[in-house]
């Protein structure tokens, strides 16, 4: 048998080029995984609104600034001494004009409560990460 007939050159540069495919794959996870750490987090909406109320018991948000929120997001909460009630975006109580999916600049919602308000209300719009709007209804 020679020795020429066994040298096989090509064998050692296969291992070697799956030694470096196998390096990057291993360096591309380690980066990505550092990496995914830098993402920016999803933030919570600012809104400016300004509320009105009538003496029949509707009450209106005016969306003066900020950021959209799906209208199904919305969730407005009135509560007063002796009672708590809940109006959703998802359920339909929430009227929005005009007529669309999102609460944005130059949109109103309107909430009506059944009777007239006492005075007292705490009313909260909230979302389901951050309540972002408290105010009081009252003389």
């Amino acid at each position: 048998m020679n020795l020429k007939e066994h040298n096989e050159p090509g064998v050692s540069e296969v291992v070697g080029e799956m030694l470096m495919i196998a390096l990057v794959v291993v360096l591309l996870a380690v980066f990505s995984a550092a990496l995914f750490n830098y993402l920016p987090v999803d933030r919570e909406p600012t809104v400016t609104i300004m509320m009105t109320s009538d003496a029949t018991g509707n009450f209106t948000f005016w969306h003066k600034g900020g950021d959209w929120v799906k209208v199904e997001d919305l969730n407005v909460v009135i509560v007063n001494e002796t009672w708590k009630r809940s109006f959703s975006g998802k359920s339909g109580n929430l009227v929005v004009a005009p007529d669309k999916t999102v609460f944005d600049l130059g949109s109103n919602v309107t909430v009506k409560m059944p009777g007239s308000p006492e005075g007292n209300e705490t009313i909260k719009m909230i979302t389901p990460r951050t309540v972002i709007y408290t105010g009081r209804a009252g003389p």
